[in-house]
C-alpha cells in the first residue's frame, strides 16, 4: 500500500507552496545531460553532512523524495493510482480502465496513450511522480490487486506494455515507479508471506516485465514488494536488488520501499533499498548512526543511496524548482480512457438463439432490459490505492440508451439489487393491515449490547457511514445524535420486518467494520466474528446469505446485531467505516421474457476485491444463480463481467447467448460497452489471462487453493498474533498460467489470447526470413492477415515458440511476439513479427545465463494460444549463451516500438 499518513496532504501542500515560491512554471525544467547530472550530484554530496545524508534516504512528511533546502531541493510528491490521479476528495482527473484492461488491449499505442495522459494529469496536479506501472503477474484468480497489473499471466506481454507505459509517463516530465519487485502476486497475508520460487522461474516468469522496463524505459524508481522472496523481504533481498536489478541490469534509479515495508534496517540498507517511505522509521537517524559507526552500513553504501535519490531529482530538473500545479485538463485523459475501454472489452461468446445469426451486434431499435446495480452506478473499481473516482462517467444503462433510436426501448429492471439505501423495511410488530416503515435501532456505548441503550429510535434503513455521520437512504436520512460509534466501545441492534413481493429465495447482505449476526425469521443467516482479514485495510468486505423460500406478501422478522470491536481501519479508497444491510429477491423478473435482449451487469467491485485482500473465484451475492435464472426466462441474455480479473463463469456460461469481460472499464466504460453491443465498435480485446472452468484448474491451485488458509492476518507487524499460513511455494514453476493448462492437457473455458470479433480473420503464407537462427541474428516471421468479413476491425496476431524435443522441462509453447493490426473489410496486410535468441532461450541457474539449445523450434502464429493455424520450423545450429546483462527480453524492433519521442508529450 502506498498511502500517506493522515497529515500528509497538508504537509505536501505546504511543501509545494514553498516550492512554488521558488519556481512557478507550467512544466518541469529540462533535465541536465548525463555528465552534468553526475557532476552536480557529486558536488551536492560533497557538501552534505552525515545527518543530511541520512535524512535524504527517508521521508516522513508526505514527500516522496526528501527536502534538502540547503541545496535548493524542496522534495517531490507522488500520486498512486493506475486508474487515475486522485488529488483529494474534490479534485481528480479521468478514471482510466484498470491495468488488466490495458493488458487486454494488447496495444502499444493504447499503453503509450494511457501513460502520456496520466503523466500529464499528474504534472498538472502538482506531483512529480506516478507510482506506476504495476508489473506483477496474474498467477492466481484470487489476487485482489489483479486490476493493477498490466502483465496478465504472460511475461512477454508485460515486457512490452511496461516500458511503453513508463516511457510515456516519463516523457511528460513525471517519474515512473515500477512495482512491486517481485513475486507480490497475492495479497492475503502480504506483510508476512514468504514466497518460495526457484531462480529459473523467477527469471523466466516473474522478472522479465521488470527487466524490460528497466532496460527499455529506465524508470526513475523501482518499488520493492511487501512479501518475502525465498526468505528475504522484498526490500531486504541483496540478490534481487543489488545483484540483479542494479548489477546485472544496470539500473541507475532509486529503489523505494513499499509502505513501511522495511523490517530490518541493516538488511534493507545492505540489500540496496535507497528510500524508506512514508514514515522513515527504519532509516531514522538513531538506527543509521549506529549502523554507520559500526560499519554495518559502510559510508560508500550510504553515499550510493544519496546519489541515486539526488540523481532522480537533478535529472528531472527538480533541483531547479518544482512546477506549480495547474487546473486539471482531462481532455487527454478522457480520450485515453475511452480509447482503452473500446479495445479492452473482450467478447468471449456470441451465439445465435433464433436462426443462424449471432445475437450481437444488437440493432439500434432493439428493446433491451438492463439489470444489475453495476449498470446504473458509477464505474466499478477495486478497493485501495488503485481506487480513483471518475470526474464524469457514462453508465452501461446511459450508453445503451444513448445509442438506441429511442431511449424508451432500454429499460432498467431491478433484480438482486442489494443497495442498502433502497431496501424497504417495516417496524417490529408490523401486520398486513398496519406496517409502518423503518427499523427499530438500539445503540449501546459498549461492544456487547449490554444494559440500557444510549439511544433508541426508528431508522429508515441501515446505510451508516460513520465517516460522514450520515445514514442516507431513499426512504429518509438521519445523522449521529445521542450516541457515538466509538471503535471498541459501540454496538447496535436493528430489528424490523420485511414483506417480499416475489415468492422464492432471498439474499441478505451486510457490510460492516465489526462483528455481526443476522437472523431472518429466527434463522441465523449470517455470522461474522469480526476477525481482521487484513492487517492494514478496513475490514468491510460484504457478506451475503441466502434464505429458503419466502412467500410473497408474508411478513418476516429481521434482526441484525453489530459490534464495533476493532479500532479504526483505513477509512477511504473505496471502503467505509460503518454498517450497512440490504436484501432482495433472487428470482429473475418474469417481465424479462418480452425483451429482444437482456444485458446483465455482473462481477465484483471495491466491496469484494482490492489491496490487502484476495477474493474468491466464485461470484459474490449469488449472482450466478440470478444469471442462470435470467437466461432461463430470456435466452437472449448478454452477461457483462466486471473485475480486476475474471470470475467463475461455468455455472451459467452455456446458458447465456453472449458473454463479455469488461474488467474495470473506467469512466466511459458504459459508452464503450454500448458501442460494442450495437456494433458501432468492433470488439478487439484479447484475454491476457486464462479463464478456467474452475479454480482447481489453475496451476497455482496446488499451492494456493484456499484463501482462508492465509487469513485472518493478525495485527501487523506482530507476527506472533498471526496464526495463518506464512509460506507459499510456487510449485507450478515455469508452468504458470496457460503453460500449466497446456502441460496438464486441461481445456480452459476461454484460453489465453482469445477474443471474438464481429468479423473473421484469415492467416496465410507464413514465411521465415531464415531457416536458422545464428548468434546475434534476428529472424522475421512474415505472414498475410486478411479481414474476411464485412466489418472493419483489429486483430491481435500472436506468435508462439514451441521447442521440439527440449533438453529441459519447458512449456509446450510461449508467447514471444504479437502485432495488433487494423484491417478494413476485405483488406489484407503483410505482418512481420521478429524472433531473436532471447525468444528461444531459457535460464540456466548453474551458469547464471540464458541459453538456447541447438535444435528445432516451431514458430506458430494465430489468434490465440489455442488457435494457431500456421507453423514454420526454425533451427538453431549450435548452443548459444546470452548474458543476463546484455540480452534483452524484447527484439530490437520491439524495443524501438515501445519508445516515446519527446515531441509526443503535451
Amino acid at each position: 500500500m502506498h498511502v500517506f499518513p493522515t497529515a500528509a496532504p497538508a504537509l505536501r501542500r505546504t511543501a509545494l507552496a514553498l516550492a512554488i515560491a521558488h519556481v512557478a512554471c507550467a512544466h518541469a525544467a529540462a533535465p541536465y545531460a548525463g555528465n552534468e547530472v553526475e557532476a552536480r550530484v557529486g558536488a551536492m554530496i560533497d557538501n552534505m553532512s552525515l545527518a543530511q545524508k541520512i535524512n535524504f534516504i527517508r521521508v516522513d512528511d508526505g514527500h516522496m523524495l526528501p527536502l534538502l533546502p540547503s541545496q535548493g531541493l524542496y522534495g517531490t510528491t507522488a500520486y498512486d493510482s493506475s486508474m487515475g490521479v486522485h488529488v483529494n476528495n474534490g479534485t481528480f482527473g479521468a478514471q482510466y480502465p484498470s491495468q488488466s484492461a490495458l493488458a487486454a488491449t494488447w496495444s502499444i499505442n493504447r499503453a503509450r496513450q494511457f501513460g502520456l495522459a496520466i503523466g500529464y494529469e499528474t504534472r498538472q496536479a502538482g506531483a512529480q511522480q506516478m507510482l506506476s506501472p504495476g508489473l506483477n503477474m496474474y498467477r492466481t484468480p484470487y489476487n485482489g490487486r489483479a486490476a493493477e497489473y498490466l502483465s496478465g499471466e504472460d511475461p512477454f506481454l508485460g515486457a512490452v506494455l511496461g516500458p511503453a507505459v513508463t516511457n510515456a509517463i516519463q516523457a511528460q516530465g513525471i517519474q515512473a515507479s515500477a512495482k512491486h519487485f517481485v513475486a507480490n502476486d497475492v495479497e492475503a497475508n502480504r506483510h508476512l508471506l514468504d514466497v518460495t520460487v526457484d531462480e529459473r522461474t523467477l527469471r523466466e516468469i516473474y522478472l522479465p516485465g521488470f527487466e524490460s522496463t528497466v532496460k527499455n524505459a529506465a524508470p526513475a524508481s523501482v518499488m520493492c514488494a511487501f512479501n518475502k522472496i525465498n526468505g528475504d523481504y522484498g526490500c531486504e533481498s541483496h540478490h534481487l536488488i543489488t545483484e540483479v536489478l542494479k548489477g546485472e541490469w544496470g539500473f541507475q534509479g532509486f529503489v523505494m520501499s513499499d509502505f513501511n515495508s522495511i523490517h530490518h534496517p541493516q538488511k534493507a540498507a545492505w540489500a540496496g533499498t535507497d528510500l524508506d517511505m512514508p514514515t522513515g522509521l527504519a532509516f531514522n537517524e538513531a538506527n543509521m548512526y549506529d549502523l554507520i559507526y559500526s560499519n554495518q552500513v559502510p559510508m560508500v553504501v550510504l553515499d550510493d543511496k544519496v546519489r541515486r535519490n539526488l540523481r532522480a531529482m537533478v535529472s528531472y530538473g527538480f533541483d531547479k524548482g518544482i512546477p506549480a500545479p495547474t487546473p486539471l485538463d482531462t481532455a487527454y485523459g478522457d480520450a485515453a480512457s475511452l480509447a482503452v475501454a473500446r479495445e479492452a472489452i473482450v467478447l468471449l461468446k456470441n451465439e445465435a438463439t433464433n436462426g443462424s445469426m449471432p445475437l450481437l451486434p444488437l440493432t439500434t431499435n432493439a428493446r433491451i432490459a438492463v439489470i444489475g446495480d453495476m449498470a446504473q452506478q458509477p464505474p466499478a473499481s477495486p478497493f485501495g490505492t488503485a481506487w480513483s473516482p471518475p470526474n464524469r462517467y457514462v453508465t452501461a444503462l446511459n450508453g445503451l440508451q444513448q445509442f438506441n433510436v429511442d431511449t424508451a426501448n432500454v429499460t432498467y429492471i431491478p433484480a438482486l439489487s442489494l443497495n442498502p439505501a433502497e431496501s424497504v423495511w417495516y417496524q417490529p410488530g408490523a401486520t398486513a393491515a398496519n406496517a409502518a416503515p423503518g427499523l427499530k435501532a438500539e445503540y449501546f456505548a459498549n461492544t456487547n449490547l449490554a444494559g440500557t441503550p444510549a439511544a433508541t429510535r426508528i431508522e429508515p434503513g441501515v446505510a451508516w457511514d460513520f465517516m460522514t455521520g450520515r445514514n442516507v437512504t431513499a426512504n429518509g436520512s438521519t445523522a449521529l445524535a445521542g450516541f457515538s460509534p466509538t471503535p471498541g466501545a459501540f454496538s447496535a441492534r436493528f430489528s424490523g420486518t420485511i414483506r417480499p413481493t416475489v415468492t422464492g429465495a432471498h439474499v441478505f447482505k451486510v457490510r460492516a467494520d465489526g462483528a455481526y449476526k443476522l437472523w431472518v425469521n429466527g434463522e441465523l443467516v449470517l455470522d461474522f466474528d469480526g476477525a481482521p482479514i487484513s492487517a492494514d485495510v478496513i475490514n468491510t468486505l460484504s457478506r451475503s446469505g441466502k434464505t429458503g423460500q419466502l412467500k410473497a406478501g408474508q411478513l418476516y422478522t429481521v434482526k441484525l446485531e453489530y459490534r464495533r470491536t476493532s479500532g479504526a481501519y483505513f477509512p477511504v479508497l473505496g471502503s467505509i467505516n460503518g454498517v450497512q444491510m440490504s436484501w432482495a429477491s433472487l428470482a429473475a423478473p418474469a417481465s424479462l421474457a418480452g425483451y429482444d435482449a437482456v444485458v446483465v451487469a455482473a462481477g465484483v467491485n471495491a466491496e469484494y476485491e482490492g489491496e490487502a485482500i484476495d477474493r474468491p473465484f466464485d461470484l459474490p451475492e449469488y449472482q450466478s444463480d440470478l444469471i442462470a435464472g435470467v437466461a432461463k426466462v430470456n435466452p437472449n441474455t448478454i452477461v457483462v463481467m466486471h473485475g480486476g480479473g475474471p470470475s467463475n463463469m461455468l455455472p451459467w456460461s452455456k446458458k447465456a447467448a453472449a458473454v463479455l469481460q469488461a474488467w474495470y472499464p473506467g469512466q466511459f466504460g458504459g459508452q464503450a460497452l454500448a458501442e460494442i453491443l450495437y456494433g458501432k465498435v468492433n470488439p478487439s480485446g484479447k484475454l491476457p489471462v486464462t479463464i478456467g472452468s474452475s479454480e482447481a484448474d489453475y496451476p497455482s491451485y496446488a499451492s494456493y487453493g484456499a484463501i482462508a488458509d492465509y487469513q485472518p492476518a493478525g495485527t501487523f507487524p506482530d507476527a506472533a498474533s498471526n496464526t495463518s499460513k506464512k509460506t507459499m511455494t510456487y510449485a507450478d514453476g515455469v508452468f504458470m498460467g496457460y503453460r500449466g493448462f497446456d502441460k496438464a492437457g486441461t481445456k480452459p473455458l476461454y484460453p489465453f489470447g482469445f477474443g471474438l470479433s464481429y468479423t473473421t480473420f484469415g492467416y496465410s503464407d507464413l514465411k521465415l526470413s531464415g531457416s536458422q537462427l545464428t548468434a546475434g541474428a534476428t529472424v522475421d516471421a512474415t505472414f498475410t492477415l486478411t479481414n474476411r468479413g464485412r466489418q472493419d476491425g483489429f486483430e491481435v496476431a500472436q506468435l508462439y515458440v514451441r521447442p521440439v524435443k527440449p533438453t529441459v522441462a519447458r512449456p509446450l509453447r510461449e508467447l514471444k511476439g504479437f502485432a495488433k493490426v487494423f484491417l478494413r473489410a476485405g483488406e489484407s496486410k503483410q505482418v512481420t513479427i521478429p524472433v531473436d535468441a532471447r525468444s528461444l532461450a531459457y535460464y540456466v541457474p548453474a551458469s547464471g545465463a540464458w541459453q538456447v539449445d541447438a535444435g528445432k523450434f516451431h514458430i506458430e502464429v494465430g489468434g490465440s494460444s489455442r488457435d494457431l493455424p500456421m507453423s514454420q520450423t526454425l533451427s538453431v545450429p549450435a548452443v548459444q549463451q546470452l548474458s543476463t546483462g546484455s540480452s534483452n527480453p524484447l527484439p530490437a524492433s520491439v524495443r524501438q516500438a515501445v519508445q516515446v519521442a519527446a515531441g509526443q508529450a503535451y
